[in-house]
């Protein structure tokens, strides 16, 4: 009897967090906070919950085949539809959840329709928020993605920040609650710990590209895939590049599976490689070894900048501002002859010099929890 009323007490006296993921992507951070939560097995419970139906997240995860992630304990199913139906639906499936678990803090990753239903849900139920990639902004004004960063940074009480500009962005919107922390940032964590992965990694001898110098390149943005003429200009610049030296292109299933249809047949020069979605460890691989990375993706442009890898990113904005300021990245606009011309400097030896940024150690995960769990014994 004692030891039931105990456990009972040891159960109350638990504080409990649910992380929740809006992509794979942030399922890599809240991973490594998953990990560090394991310091605090004792006093915290920690959940995870991610976006999207149960049964199709082995689709979803299946660039991640070589990674380990902690279990998921809830999903919100976003579905398809405008970013008003999707918001709605997720908004509606987050209460549930945090009705039955009544956590003390929820944690949020990332910045989909996703992410700020979840915050908008549990802002509503007085349940207090931080975020692990606030004060990121673009400044493009009306992206939907950019008002999503906006708006969940409103929603929060803690901020967790990866870069210097972050904080300021933060500070300029009045946010600036005394609870804005820089740590680092929590992608390089689960670079870190699959470091020797990558380094063992026979995707160059698969890809026979073992001694070549080449050049990466994926684009996941519906402008450079989906529309005809953007998907146009990137094939033209990759054929022209593989001219100079061979050129990998990683492209997303669909793409993959219907480039004869999408291309309108066009003929593949023999220089430029075409691969479907690698596994993790295999792609940090080839952007350790590339010559130069061509991408629109935003973790991408933070990766790289981790690796020392020069990276080009064809996009008008970014808010990956470090990558640009301390890093290897350089933002291109969506000027193709500017990036071919840029990539071909590169591939010469003028390469733009690089470090990696402050706090970008392998320890963010910690930093944040350690914070968390101070901030839940007050």
């Amino acid at each position: 009897m004692e030891g039931g009323l105990l456990l009972n007490k040891i159960l109350l006296q638990m504080k409990k967090v649910i992380s929740f993921a809006a992509s794979p992507q942030n399922l890599l951070k809240v991973s490594a906070v998953d990990k560090a939560f394991k310091k605090y097995r004792k006093e915290v419970k920690h959940l995870i919950c991610h976006a999207g139906y149960e049964q199709e997240e082995k689709k979803s995860l299946s660039s991640f085949e070589d990674i380990v992630f902690p279990r998921r304990h809830y999903y919100v199913s976003v579905g398809y539809g405008s970013h008003a139906a999707q918001t709605a639906r997720t908004m509606l499936e987050v209460e549930k959840i945090l009705i039955e678990e009544q956590p003390d803090l929820v944690l949020l990753s990332g910045y989909q329709d996703a992410a700020l239903a979840f915050g908008i849900t549990a802002s509503k139920m007085k349940i207090p928020i931080a975020h692990m990639d606030a004060g990121l902004r673009s400044f493009e004004k009306h992206n939907p993605a950019e008002i999503n960063r906006m708006l969940t940074d409103v929603l929060c009480d803690f901020y967790f920040v990866s870069e210097h500009s972050a904080m300021k962005n933060l500070r300029d919107a009045g946010l600036d609650n005394g609870n804005i922390n820089y740590c680092g940032n929590p992608l390089v964590d689960t670079i870190e710990l699959y470091w020797s992965d990558m380094e063992e990694s026979d995707v160059l001898k698969k890809l026979n590209i073992t001694d070549d110098t080449f050049v990466l390149a994926t684009f996941h943005q519906s402008e450079n895939l989906r529309k005809e003429d953007g998907f146009d200009a990137v094939f033209q610049m990759l054929s022209r590049l593989s001219k100079s030296c061979k050129v990998v292109w990683v492209l997303p299933d669909y793409e993959y599976n219907n480039f004869a249809q999408i291309s309108g047949g066009k003929k593949l020069p023999s220089s430029l490689l075409l691969s479907s979605p690698l596994p993790y460890t295999d792609f940090l691989a080839l952007m350790n070894n590339a010559e130069v990375v061509i991408t629109d993706t935003e973790s991408i442009q933070e990766e790289s900048t981790y690796l020392s890898a020069q990276c080009l990113t064809v996009k008008k904005y970014t808010e990956r501002i470090v990558t640009l300021e301390v890093g290897t990245n350089q933002l291109m606009g969506l000027d193709f002859e500017k990036t071919e011309k840029t990539a071909l400097e590169v591939i010469n030896g003028n390469i733009k010099p690089g470090r990696i940024p402050e706090l970008w150690d392998g320890k963010a995960a910690r930093r944040i929890v350690d914070i968390l769990f101070s901030e839940m014994q007050e």
